[in-house]
């Protein structure tokens, strides 16, 4: 079979390779029809219609974008089990939803006014993956998440030479208008309210001949290159004559440069302030956000249209002070819970940047003491909680808690046990550790109900042999069952001493080990394809001893959930 037949037949869905189910496979792989990439694909999709494909047309439609295409369908696409991770978005989404806590911003009555009950969440990942939740197409103003857009603005036009001159790096540890300078009197870094007026005052020094609203205008073109174009960017007088009406501090602040460092180029103080004014009344939503943020994780190139945006180098700076400053004086917290830079914005917006694998936007109005959205910090924590996305997460070696990678495919886990099947076969002796620990486990875990049935004895040998990809010895299970249930060898209840046994082996294997015996414990216990509350409570023992976190288990027993309505256990 040659590569174009074997592409072909992964097209195929009930039986045969339609235009429907070529049109199946490639939205279920997180790519969207308006993706620049496949315009070609999906319009030939449409023209088409229903009905079927044959191997000549199914080439002849998908051979000006194949490599895009063969990409979607063979799962190689940065998050290969999309399904999966957004049943595991959605889960959290829903959990995060009965969050109320904090309040809107009041300071201005469009902010004060906004219904506090939206909700929304939108990812997209470097390969344009994209999935949205709730209210992700409400335009609301982006506020200071314009910041760090504006200073990248600045970089690419003057350099890191100039614009330096004006703004720090350094975090500040106090609130986000705060009048507080460095040393040199410069503003700490450009996301506090004294560094983001600067950068509008650099960036409006450069076009000395347009107004405000024309500078305004360079700055939304490029949040529209940043977001793929996927929703328009929009202006919001009335924020912008609130946020003038209501800025005694600002103008504080603008002052106060003024008299310290200077102002750029001499420029005009209330142009300064206007073109910072009008920066934090652009309007996007968070489908839009997410784009714009998976660009930057993508080192400036736009993942839905492929265009560079911004230079790497750009990039990789703009990221730094997020990821200092974004969240102004809880930047710290975050970076030690979450990891990832991010920026937020009064009116409720989070945007959050995993390098090299995704964007995240979220929207919710509610603040909290830091002015940062309740809902989207939630999330975010949450996803640290479950997922391997933290900055050292990747730190080798180590426990990680189990924690999911979005980046892992079946194919991989698969691997995994490969390896593992072929080191005990040779004898070595950390694979020999862990076949007896997944012994173990099926026998314990079936000893935890009493003695042993027939049935059971089965349905442990089946699923050894499904792991193993070979049979146990006859009778080794029964043998294992009566050592392990002896009171006189094991004083402790089996269940208990398996508990026991592996919180003391757990630091001589690798999470690749921890969350094999897991999914063997999953087997054991589900194996009738149900998960009572007493299987609930053994699964979660057993993570704990094997240091994974709870958070993850439950994300493991939604997927065996959905596979149990799917007919799949």
């Amino acid at each position: 079979m040659d590569r174009m037949q074997a592409l072909y037949a992964r097209a195929e869905r009930d039986g045969s390779v339609s235009t429907a189910s070529l049109r199946h496979h490639l939205l279920a792989s997180g790519l969207q029809a308006d993706d620049s990439r496949l315009a070609q694909t999906f319009q030939q999709l449409n023209r088409l219609g229903d009905g079927p494909l044959s191997l000549e047309a199914f080439s002849a439609l998908v051979g000006p974008e194949l490599l895009m295409v063969s990409r979607a369908l063979h799962q190689q696409l940065v998050i290969p089990e999309w399904q999966d991770f957004l049943q595991d978005i959605d889960y959290l989404f829903q959990r995060v939803s009965a969050n109320r806590g904090g309040a809107n911003a009041d300071y201005i009555p469009i902010l004060r006014d906004a219904d506090p009950e939206r909700w929304g969440v939108a990812i997209c990942s470097v390969d344009g993956q994209r999935l949205a939740l709730g209210d992700v197409d409400v335009h609301h103003s982006i506020q200071s998440v314009s910041k760090p857009i504006t200073y990248a603005y600045a970089l690419s036009r003057e350099g890191p030479e100039f614009t330096n001159r004006h703004v720090g790096v350094e975090p500040s540890g106090l609130p986000f208008n705060d009048l507080s300078l460095l040393p040199d009197h410069r503003p700490f870094n450009p996301n506090v309210n004294a560094g983001a007026i600067m950068m509008a005052g650099l960036v409006a020094s450069g076009f000395p001949e347009l107004d405000a609203r024309e500078i305004t205008g360079q700055l939304m073109e490029l949040l529209a290159e940043l977001c793929g174009h996927c929703g328009p960017v929009r202006f919001s007088e009335i924020t912008m004559e609130s946020e003038r009406a209501t800025a005694n501090t600002n103008f504080a602040i603008a002052y106060l440069l003024q008299g310290g460092i200077g102002l750029p180029r001499g420029m005009d103080l209330h142009k300064m302030l206007d073109v910072y004014f009008s920066c934090c009344s652009i309007e996007m939503t968070a489908r839009m956000l997410s784009v714009a943020a998976a660009t930057l994780a993508n080192g400036g190139v736009c993942p839905i249209t492929g265009r560079q945006v911004l230079s790497t180098e750009i990039v990789k700076r703009t990221m730094a002070i997020m990821q200092t400053s974004g969240l102004y004086d809880n930047a710290g917290v975050f970076t030690l819970e979450v990891g990832l830079p991010a920026k937020s914005g009064v009116a409720g917006s989070v945007l959050v940047v995993a390098p090299n694998l995704l964007g995240l936007a979220t929207f919710s109005p509610r603040l909290d003491a830091y002015g940062n959205s309740v809902r989207g910090i939630a999330l975010c924590k949450q996803l640290g909680e479950r997922f391997h996305l933290h900055i050292y997460d990747n730190l080798s070696g180590g426990n990680s808690g189990g924690k999911r990678d979005p980046r892992a495919s079946r194919q991989r886990k698969n691997q995994d046990l490969s390896d593992l099947r072929w080191g005990i076969v040779y004898g070595d002796t950390k694979a020999l550790l862990v076949r007896d620990l997944i012994l173990n486990c099926i026998v314990d875990i079936s000893l935890a109900d009493g003695e042993l049935e027939a049935s059971e004895l089965t349905v442990m040998e089946r699923i050894y042999q499904e792991l193993m990809e070979t049979p146990a010895e006859p009778g080794a299970f029964e043998a294992l069952a009566k050592a392990r249930s002896l009171p006189d060898q094991q004083p402790a209840a089996p269940f208990e001493r398996l508990i026991a046994e592996l919180a003391e082996q757990r630091n001589l294997i690798d999470d690749k080990a921890r969350r094999i015996i897991l999914e063997t414990a999953f087997r054991v216990a589900c194996a009738d394809g149900m998960i009572e509350a007493q299987e609930q409570e053994q699964l979660h023992a057993i993570a704990g001893a094997l240091g994974i976190n709870e958070e993850v288990v439950q994300l493991e027993i939604n997927a065996f959930e959905r596979a149990h309505q799917r007919g799949e256990t």
